[in-house]
């Protein structure tokens, strides 16, 4: 949060300042990347994407989905996990370049995923080194709200969080072999947003101010999930 305050005091008047204002409306983003690894200090981004969710409604025409020039780790194991082979990637952009327009695509709006973290961490490496601040999107990390479900049903038992595991158990109709390519991996994510497993906007704030009300708007919520299904 302090790390945030200072971004926003050093960037908040300048070309990205829209950025750490408070996001409008209801609608959010989806945000995924492909990376050629797993480690967030070393991977290079091979690809980048996000889809507009409006009131619900997810806005396939309107997505952005931007492919980066060649990394130079790209290998053989990672393109088996993403499916981008080097000739894919011809036309990509620069990694730069491929950034800007993505905050100028996705705005203040907050960004919705599986497993944020490590997307935000390759993203927010990029931009610190470039623009010298991290995304300051409001997150809203499925895989927390999926795991505050999971332990509202079953206290006792601890939830398996692996993607195709989960789409399983949502019947959110998905396999292993769609989920590691992105078309099968957006279709999951935002299936999951769809069935009402994420919190509104207006909840994710009092979340994030610490009030001792979202505990019950937590609840609320998925008494009506569980009422929906």
């Amino acid at each position: 949060m302090l790390k945030r305050l200072v971004q926003r005091r050093r960037h908040g008047k300048g070309p990205y300042g829209h950025l750490f204002a408070a996001p409008p409306g209801d609608e959010v983003m989806a945000l995924d990347c492909e990376t050629t690894g797993l480690n967030t200090r070393t991977a290079e981004l091979v690809s980048v994407a996000a889809v507009p969710v409006s009131a619900g409604r997810v806005q396939a025409g309107a997505a952005l989905d931007l492919r980066m020039a060649r990394p130079a780790s790209l290998d053989g194991e990672s393109i088996c996990i993403h499916g981008l082979r080097g000739v894919d990637l011809h036309d990509g952009v620069p990694v730069e370049e491929g950034l800007r327009h993505l905050l100028d695509f996705i705005g203040n709006r907050p960004l919705v995923g599986w497993c944020l973290d490590f997307d935000l961490g390759i993203i927010n490496r990029y931009l610190r080194a470039s623009l010298g601040f991290d995304l300051p999107n409001p997150v809203i990390e499925l895989s927390d709200l999926y795991r505050r479900r999971h332990h509202y049903r079953n206290p006792e038992s601890l939830p398996d969080l692996r993607f195709e595991r989960v789409a399983g158990e949502l019947g959110v109709p998905v396999t292993y072999g769609q989920y590691i390519r992105r078309t099968g991996d957006w279709g999951g994510v935002l299936r999951f947003w769809r069935r009402g497993m994420a919190l509104s906007v207006t909840e994710f704030k009092i979340q994030r101010a610490g009030l001792l009300v979202m505990i019950l708007a937590v609840v609320l919520r998925f008494v009506a999930v569980l009422f929906q299904w």
